[in-house]
């Protein structure tokens, strides 16, 4: 039987949004690393794990984990790295604690950050993308572009459009930034963002439709620490678990969901004896919105709300004015899941391989009532749920922590599934299968402009999710749409015609002679994707194309402190 693990301390630095507060990510960890120690009984660790997603290109250095163990003073001890994505500081975690729990260590130091600021926004979204698979990438597709489809089907499933979208994403940024305003680590401390901003079209400008720059968590610094040890202490890890999911979206069941959180959520639960994640008492979670709509997805996912309750559950009434996120009756202070008080990923900011420590850290610091924001502390939170996904939804990490004196009794909980075998060969080729592609019918399941992309890739890049019988495929839309014509995410469920032109990649064309009010339609997503005047003149101004040209790309500048 596996030992208990107990959180002996933790450490956080400030998240930097000016990369002046570091000099090198030795600092960033070092400082992290003091602040853990300030008020932790242990001091001695017998292995040091660091998380840590891409220091060789963010940073130009290699073997972090025995250089950071150096420049700490711990010589001697054995030191590895972990590397998920964008859950590296959750999967730290989850390695530290098997090593306590195995009986081989009794205490482990896990340190995960970031230092991003040192490259431009280009260059860190660039990076970025490294981690999703190569033929979205051929497609132009970015992190951000991921989730866009993401979220078009499942706002698709809602039968949610036009201005109903905006209100919803524009809520959620205010619900972040208003919380991050109060916490003194965050990045965007002492900025709350207002209604209106959003839908200020020269600030606010697309980057994958219906995802706009206020929807993205921004390039930042920052790093945890987090002290595990077998000494019996306030806080213990009750649960974890993890699960993957394809590297391609193509290849998934389900579009409208992220079946990897799913996956994982169960594991974690079945650990901590949890039958009914619902009705857990005195419980606090910090869960992973890099992009404003993944909040209402990942408390469906982590069955914490319904799915019918999810955007009430975190932005109250669409129909009236904003209210104190604290307040909120399910998801606020004294409600039944009190979330992302830290300000989320979106407001205390996104140092991609720190973010899963941060989140466990959080959960721990309202457990033991020192929340950095007092207003945000719960008064009876004894349970931590921390959710950290990798990459586009394809390695997600679910952690759980508990008070030690906690009376909870375990409850009975089928085992997951546990055991895996190889469900068939993998793909061999990194390029699109467009054989018998062309000319074939299709029906568009999501469908995003692009307009930021990764590397040399012109923007924007207008790109559908096509379903052609029981496959999936990438598609370019053919041309733009003129006017009164429809885009965006009204083509969805429409039946499309499938070209693969000379230059290999593969196009759609849409039926341009529905009998329904078209240039309605396009007004409305307009509306919602936030274009104003500006870029529906860049639009407008493109010169027509035939079936064998590209579209012309739009420049958009991107500024440097809130993309990615």
């Amino acid at each position: 039987m596996a030992r208990e693990v107990y959180i002996a301390s933790v450490g956080l630095t400030k998240v930097d949004l000016t990369g002046n507060i570091f000099a090198s990510v030795f600092d960033l960890f070092a400082e992290a690393y003091h602040r853990a120690l300030e008020d932790s009984p242990v001091r001695a660790f017998e292995a040091v794990q660091i998380g840590i997603m891409d220091s060789e290109e963010f940073e130009n250095r290699a073997n972090l984990a025995a250089k950071v163990a150096d420049r700490l003073g711990l010589l001697g001890v054995p030191a590895i790295r972990t590397e998920t994505a964008s859950s590296t500081g959750a999967a730290a975690f989850h390695e530290a604690y098997y090593k306590i729990a195995s009986g081989q260590c009794e205490s482990v130091l896990v340190l995960a950050g970031e230092r991003m600021k040192n490259v431009t926004t280009e260059v860190a979204t660039s990076i970025m993308s490294k981690t999703i698979d190569p033929v979205e990438r051929q497609f132009g597709f970015t992190m951000p572009a991921l989730i866009a489809l993401v979220t078009q089907a499942w706002l698709g499933e809602r039968r949610l459009r036009g201005k109903a979208v905006s209100d919803l994403l524009a809520r959620l940024m205010v619900r972040a930034h208003a919380l991050g305003a109060e916490n003194p680590l965050a990045a965007f401390y002492q900025k709350p963002e207002p209604l209106d901003a959003y839908f200020d079209t020269t600030k606010n400008l697309p980057v994958a439709t219906p995802l706009m720059r206020k929807d993205c968590s921004p390039i930042c610094d920052g790093a945890a620490c987090v002290i595990l040890t077998a000494r019996p202490q306030a806080v213990r890890v009750a649960g974890l678990g993890s699960a993957t999911e394809t590297s391609s979206i193509l290849d998934r069941r389900h579009l409208a969901c992220l079946d990897a959180t799913r996956a994982a959520a169960k594991v974690a639960y079945w650990r901590a004896g949890i039958a009914r994640p619902r009705e857990i008492e005195g419980l606090y979670v910090e869960c992973h919105d890099a992009f404003n709509s993944l909040l209402p997805i990942d408390l469906t996912d982590l069955g914490l709300v319904e799915p019918e309750e999810a955007i009430e559950a975190v932005i109250g009434s669409p129909k009236r004015e904003p209210g104190n996120p604290l307040e909120h009756p399910i998801t606020g202070v004294r409600g039944r899941v009190p979330v992302n008080f830290s300000g989320g990923l979106k407001a205390r900011g996104h140092p991609v391989g720190g973010t899963g420590l941060f989140q466990i850290a959080e959960c721990h610091l309202q457990l033991t009532g020192r929340f950095p924001n007092p207003q945000a502390q719960v008064a009876n939170a004894r349970i931590g749920l921390a959710h950290s996904i990798g990459g586009p939804g394809n390695n997600v990490y679910v952690t759980l922590i508990e008070k030690s004196d906690s009376k909870r009794k375990p409850e009975s909980v089928p085992r997951p599934q546990m055991s895996f075998r190889s469900i068939g060969p993998p793909r061999l080729v990194e390029t699109p299968e467009t054989t018998g592609l062309h000319g074939a019918s299709a029906v568009l399941e999501a469908y995003t402009s692009i307009y930021v992309t990764s590397g040399t890739q012109p923007s924007p890049v207008h790109v559908g999710l096509v379903r052609i019988g029981d496959r999936r495929a990438f598609a370019k839309l053919d041309r733009l749409p003129g006017e009164g014509e429809p885009d965006e995410a009204v083509l969805a469920g429409q039946r499309v015609r499938l070209l693969v032109k000379d230059d290999g990649d593969q196009y759609f064309q849409i039926d341009r002679n529905r009998g329904f009010d078209l240039a309605g339609l396009v007004g409305r997503v307009k509306s919602r994707v936030g274009w104003g005047r500006t870029q529906a003149a860049q639009i407008a101004a493109l010169p027509a194309q035939d079936d064998d040209a590209n579209p012309i790309p739009v420049p958009i500048p991107i500024p440097e402190d809130d993309a990615s």
